[in-house]
């Protein structure tokens, strides 16, 4: 996947490893990452193939650099991709595999990891907000733009913002729910506590004492 998440930033304009490297970094490509050990290795096997060439840029005043663009094949290779229906993803969430099994660690600590989470998830929100409000100044009514780069990364930064709204919302009612079990289940400890202590000073229980 990476190689077309490449692909699709090199159609829009000729970029440079660093270029490439601070587009994944940043907010541009907010829904893929990608670091430096993986992007210069996948634009070699790329440019081999040919779906990228490459070429040499230099200044008088900046240190020169490798400039890849897209070739026809690349464009070609891009757009069959893009008509190929996807496959549903798999969910890999670590947050989610370690509720799983949080009855095996102290409510508290639980509460820590939801709260921490959220947390997190609310910073990423921010960052997607921010760049919405970026576009909106430099683009005005998104959602009416004729330029179709900018609608389409506004629907796919629609879908992102959603899932952080929606993470957040499930870190909240995963807090709320946790407070009521933990309540509910130490009322019925207490309750048995207190039935087993009343048994135990009964008539009965005095009866069947041994001398």
């Amino acid at each position: 996947m990476l190689s077309f998440a490449i692909l699709e930033l090199l159609h829009r304009k000729p970029l440079s490893g660093y270029e490439l490297k601070k587009r994944f970094g940043g907010s541009i490509v907010f829904f893929w990452k990608a670091n430096h050990s993986q992007i210069y290795p996948e634009l070699k096997r790329m440019e081999e193939a040919g779906l990228v060439v490459s070429s040499r840029v230099t200044h008088e005043w900046r240190p020169t650099k490798r400039v890849y663009a897209i070739t026809p094949k690349g464009e070609e290779t891009l757009k069959a991709w893009l008509l190929k229906k996807p496959k549903i993803q798999a969910v890999k969430d670590e947050m989610i595999l370690k509720a799983f099994a949080f009855n095996l660690v102290p409510g508290e600590e639980a509460e820590a990891e939801l709260i921490h989470h959220q947390q997190l998830h609310e910073q990423r929100l921010g960052v997607y907000l921010k760049t919405k409000r970026q576009l909106e100044q430099r683009h005005k009514n998104l959602l009416e733009t004729d330029d179709p780069i900018v609608f389409w990364n506004v629907v796919a930064l629609e879908h992102c913002i959603s899932f952080e709204q929606m993470y957040i919302e499930w870190c909240k009612w995963a807090l709320a729910r946790q407070k009521d079990f933990l309540r509910r289940t130490s009322a019925r400890a207490d309750n048995a506590e207190v039935s087993a202590s009343s048994d135990q000073l009964s008539p009965a229980g005095f009866g069947s004492a041994e001398p």
